[in-house]
């Protein structure tokens, strides 16, 4: 069989896995006693050992089957979990890592060695080997207590619905049933192999319950066996037959349930099981309801995702071209039919951009891991809170925001927290804190850093910039706290003493910058000496269509994102007042500067005549400053498609894209943020 079809699946699984075992390893180092954590651990590496192992993969076999071997030893208590297990345990993660990575760069070929993990992993088993009781008693017990001791594992509580149900059954003359299924270690898809055993089941009886639930069965939450609770008509060696014809089982076990010696049981175990009874009473649902969900998901290329956003966005496009004709033609027929195709369209591109949402948990996930290490290479006690994992944001900004966020994490953990002695006689606790979180803002998505360490001097900031040519000091004893802080975001700026392998060459903040800005985004600092440091990154939800007000500046077309606008407003000559050289309107008792924007945008031949007796302003907004803005006449409101200008055009002042209009012409996009 050519495995290689199957490569896809096995990297997305694998990916999915590895994730899993980062975020356990990181709870069991937390909660070293938590055996329910080290069963988690146990079931993802044996579910990549037997993945692995179907594909041919031996180094991934081999290093997981090692794994697997300490982990048998920590849940069964004959080994405790220490730093030094869990340091080795983080390494082997890290070189599983390596080796999926290598399988897609090398078309299947793994090339890291483990030789030196093995190695170490065998020398731990091996000081526990002598506590292990030896494989052969335990075999000879399994013979000598035959199927009645295999059917104790199976037994089951049940709730007084699932009485109920089992009751009238018996009373119709049918049968109840306990069917355990084993799958191959080999199998590959988990979940499919679920859904036929429930499919073949569900076409000669109904199904009460499974354990796990049904959802951690979709999930492949569990080892290699399931159990079902099943009635039928038909005899169990019937049923026993129809599922060992499905490929990839590997045994089938049915019992006949004894519904008096269960409630017998319950009983007498009414307090331990209370917890356990409480979970399993949620699930009253037929299965037949929820195991449809196993095919209401399937995995799409991201590519085909971006091309499906581009027709979309064609669609659009054409769409005010079909508008405009019938305007101009005054086709009533093709107006009403148009109303239709807009509201489809808009449902059409709703739905797009919705399947092109990540949680931002993607890029989260890989923070508490390198947390973790840094604050043991630097000798620092950290704790990261993580808020806002599930908010959403467009694929194409997720893929440009993971490194930005681990250069700000960084310079929190080398710059902000000190180390435990330092923060001890600065009268803080020993232990630091860096939150991350992300939540909505309107039609943006704001993700905080913010720690609990030193904070910034902007003395020093000052100083720097002024050693660095970069403002008088003049200059620098005039600026806001605010504008200091600027200077971090210049190439080759930094304030280290000196260079370390985590920070001091001054291009982090550099390239955090550069990277937010190419997605719309921007990017704000706040602090307070011997406090901490906020940083704020304000990124928009879609790159790909947006709402925006078109406006005319001579005979040229511009666009005005929608989510910068507050108001328009027609002001009077006499109402604009000069301030200290520059215009300005008082608007509800604010200021608000007015910026002829044809003179801004350097409009060829832009001349807007002061005799004019009133003026149209667009008031637009980036933070909590405000602008008005001159525009000769508004359009309208339209969707437009984003369109990058080139890498000729990066970094125009006032401009971040453009957009083809109904017409066929080009306008451009102005950038409100650098206008500001």
């Amino acid at each position: 069989m050519d495995t290689m079809q199957y490569m896809s699946v096995f990297v997305d699984e694998s990916r999915e896995h590895l994730q899993n075992l980062n975020e356990s390893l990181l709870l069991l180092e937390k909660e070293p006693e938590n055996l329910k954590i080290v069963e988690e651990i146990f079931r993802s590496a044996h579910t990549l050992k037997g993945m692995a192992a179907t594909m041919g993969f031996n180094r991934t076999t081999e290093l997981t089957h090692n794994l697997e071997n300490i982990l048998d030893l920590i849940r069964n208590k004959k080994m405790a979990v220490s730093t030094e297990i869990v340091d080795l345990l983080f390494e082997c993660l890290d070189i599983l890592n390596l080796l999926t990575d290598e399988i897609i760069e090398n078309n299947g070929k793994e090339e890291s060695e483990i030789e030196y993990l093995v190695v170490q992993l065998e020398k731990m088993t091996k000081q526990k080997d002598s506590k292990k009781v030896p494989k052969k008693e335990k075999v000879k017990d399994k013979k000598q207590s035959g199927e009645e001791k295999q059917i104790q594992n199976l037994d089951v509580e049940f709730n007084e619905y699932e009485k109920q149900v089992l009751e009238e059954a018996k009373s119709k003359k049918m049968n109840n049933l306990i069917v355990n299924v084993t799958l191959d270690e080999s199998c590959l898809l988990k979940a499919a192999r679920v859904y036929m055993v429930f499919k073949s089941l569900e076409e000669s009886g109904e199904i009460i319950k499974s354990l796990p639930t049904t959802e951690e069965l979709e999930e492949e939450k569990f080892d290699s066996s399931f159990m079902i609770v099943f009635v039928t008509k038909e005899e169990k060696e019937k049923i026993q037959k129809n599922l060992l014809n499905i490929s990839e089982i590997e045994k089938v076990e049915i019992q006949v349930i004894n519904l008096e010696k269960k409630e017998e049981k319950q009983e007498s175990n009414k307090k331990e099981n209370k917890d356990k009874k409480e979970d399993k009473s949620k699930v009253k649902n037929k299965v037949t309801k929820t195991t449809h969900k196993a095919t209401t998901t399937v995995r799409v290329d991201t590519e085909k995702l971006d091309l499906l956003m581009n027709l979309v966005a064609e669609l659009v496009i054409n769409k005010t071209r079909l508008s405009q004709l019938s305007i101009e033609h005054s086709l009533d027929d093709l107006s009403e039919t148009l109303a239709h195709v807009d509201r489809v369209t808009g449902d059409l591109q709703s739905v797009v951009t919705q399947v092109r949402m990540v949680p931002i948990e993607t890029v989260f996930n890989r923070f508490p891991r390198m947390i973790r290490d840094l604050s043991k290479n630097l000798n620092k006690e950290i704790d990261l809170i993580v808020e806002g994992k599930e908010t959403e944001l467009d694929r194409t900004v997720i893929d440009e925001i993971g490194d930005p966020l681990v250069h700000l994490l960084r310079n929190s953990i080398d710059h902000g927290i000190g180390t435990p002695e330092e923060r001890k006689a600065s009268g803080k606790t020993e232990k630091g804190r860096i939150l991350l979180k992300a939540e909505h803002e309107g039609n943006n998505v704001v993700i905080t850093i913010s720690d609990n360490g030193k904070g910034i001097d902007t003395k020093v900031i000052g100083a720097k910039a002024v050693e660095k040519g970069l403002a008088t000091q003049e200059e620098v004893d005039e600026m806001e706290k605010e504008e200091i802080l600027k200077f971090i975001f210049n190439s080759g700026f930094s304030t280290a003493e000196k260079i370390t392998n985590v920070s001091g060459r001054g291009v982090g903040m550099d390239v955090v910058r550069t990277k937010i800005e190419l997605i719309n985004g921007k990017i704000e600092m706040e602090t307070e000496l011997g406090k901490g440091t906020i940083t704020k990154v304000k990124l928009p939800l879609t790159l790909a269509i947006i709402e925006a007000l078109l406006v005319e500046l001579k005979e040229e077309t511009y666009a005005i994102p929608l989510a910068n606008i507050v108001e328009t407003v027609d002001v009077k000559k006499e109402e604009i007042k000069v301030v200290q050289g520059e215009k300005v309107i008082l608007l509800r008792g604010e200021v608000v500067p007015v910026v002829n924007l044809g003179n801004a945008l350097d409009v060829p031949e832009y001349e807007q005549k002061l005799q004019k007796d009133s003026y149209t302003l667009v008031i637009v907004k980036t933070g909590s400053k405000k602008l008005g803005l001159t525009v000769d006449h508004l359009i309208g409101q339209q969707e437009i498609v984003i369109k990058p200008l080139g890498k000729l055009f990066v970094g125009i002042k006032g401009i971040t894209g453009a957009t083809v209009l109904g017409n066929g012409e080009v306008a451009l996009i102005l950038d409100v943020l650098t206008l500001i």
